[in-house]
């Protein structure tokens, strides 16, 4: 029974204590009910060899029933026969016989009682050891999701330290600069246009002027000409 309380130790365990242990705990899980299977089995034997015993001392006392019997007829044969002496040894017998039969009938009552004892420990055994299988069974389901979900969340706390979220806002302020300085790349283009264009204006301006001076320095020169 030692075993089984190691077992219902086990699996009233904490499965994440297990998990952060060095052991595995589906190993050991399985171990332990390995080794429960192990002695149900060796126990069941035991149970068989007292189920033969009890057979045994069933079919002893039919066997005694019959040398009972047989005795009694052979001593009634002497009787009849005027054999005294050999009728005395018939009923020696038969009082032998009766003897072993009252005591392998008082064994038979003890070994009975055994077998019945036995038998139900067995039933409480296999029942434990269902119970613990399926126990088994839950544990190493939940040991395992514990471990995904260990390995999840180091995986998350992994990409915590570098984060690629980080990494896509960095270059969607790059992108940002890069399109503001576009704007204001086109901005200034514009901008030179309009400065060209008062330039031109201005330049005209100045021509302009000029023909105007020039045309009242030939205005000049002709009313002088026509004085003279």
């Amino acid at each position: 029974m030692g075993l089984f309380s190691k077992v219902k130790d086990l699996l009233q365990a904490n499965i994440m204590d297990l998990v952060n242990k060095s052991e595995d705990p589906e190993k050991m899980l399985n171990l332990y009910v390995e080794r429960a299977m192990e002695e149900v089995r060796n126990f069941h034997i035991q149970v068989n060899r007292a189920v033969a015993d009890k057979i045994q001392l069933e079919e002893r006392i039919v066997s005694l029933d019959k040398e009972v019997e047989l005795r009694s007829g052979q001593a009634m044969l002497a009787v009849q026969q005027g054999k005294d002496d050999l009728a005395r040894t018939a009923l020696t017998y038969k009082k032998q016989a009766e003897a072993s039969k009252l005591d392998y009938e008082a064994q038979l009552v003890d070994q009975a009682k055994a077998v019945d004892d036995l038998q139900e420990n067995l039933r409480v055994l296999e029942e434990k050891l269902e119970k613990a299988k399926m126990e088994r069974n839950n544990l190493v389901m939940r040991q395992r999701r514990a471990q995904t979900m260990k390995s999840a969340n180091e995986a998350i706390s992994g990409l915590s330290a570098h984060d690629p979220l980080a990494d896509l806002d960095r270059m969607k302020e790059r992108v940002q600069r890069m399109e503001a300085e576009a704007k204001a790349s086109r901005t200034m283009v514009n901008t030179n246009t309009v400065e060209d264009q008062f330039a031109e204006l201005e330049k005209s301006k100045a021509n302009s002027e000029v023909e105007d001076e020039l045309a009242r320095l030939k205005a000049g020169l002709k009313v002088g000409l026509e004085k003279e």
